[in-house]
């Protein structure tokens, strides 16, 4: 502890595993989000594409390789937007990329425990998603909003958010 005393922490996720995930962009001014179950909430819940990189592999080659293999979706261009925690608690972080100019270009190929609904959303309708908890990842969208920001209806989706001021 920072004053010299001990504690005992449970911290799950290892440290040295790494994860990617896509905040994949078509040309259409869409993203393209994959819906699975996800045991923790009990519930289906909207995600960027992504999940772990293999040994040797880049974490680009492992952001375009995740994205396709879960969607069918390939980018033309992939920008590193930085690293996320998942939390306090867990030794393991994320790696997001904006994946632009995505066109689904092959079969979803899905590992035997995946079940992926894909879908594509309005840029504000991805906002809103991430801002009101309804889905995992929202770090990612975070870690976009520059790129967003030129979208009308991410415009419109934080011009109508309700001042801090306003919340109890």
């Amino acid at each position: 502890m920072p004053d010299g005393s001990q504690a005992v922490f449970t911290v799950t996720g290892d440290a040295g595993s790494r994860a990617v995930a896509c905040v994949a962009l078509t040309p259409r001014h869409t993203a393209v989000l994959a819906e699975q179950y996800r045991p923790g909430p009990e519930r289906l819940m909207m995600e960027l594409p992504g999940g772990g990189v293999d040994p040797g592999e880049s974490l680009a080659d492992g952001a375009a390789r995740e994205l396709a293999e879960e969607t069918g979706y390939v980018p033309e261009e992939l920008t590193y937007l930085g690293e996320m925690r998942y939390d306090a608690y867990s030794g393991g972080s994320r790696h997001y990329f904006l994946a632009a100019g995505c066109e689904r270009r092959q079969d979803q190929d899905l590992d035997p425990a995946e079940f992926i609904t894909v879908h594509e959303v309005s840029l504000g309708e991805l906002v809103t998603l991430a801002m009101a908890g309804a889905m995992t990842d929202p770090g990612g969208v975070l870690l976009a909003l520059p790129y967003l920001m030129g979208d009308p209806g991410v415009r419109a989706v934080l011009a109508d958010r309700p001042s801090s001021a306003a919340q109890p």
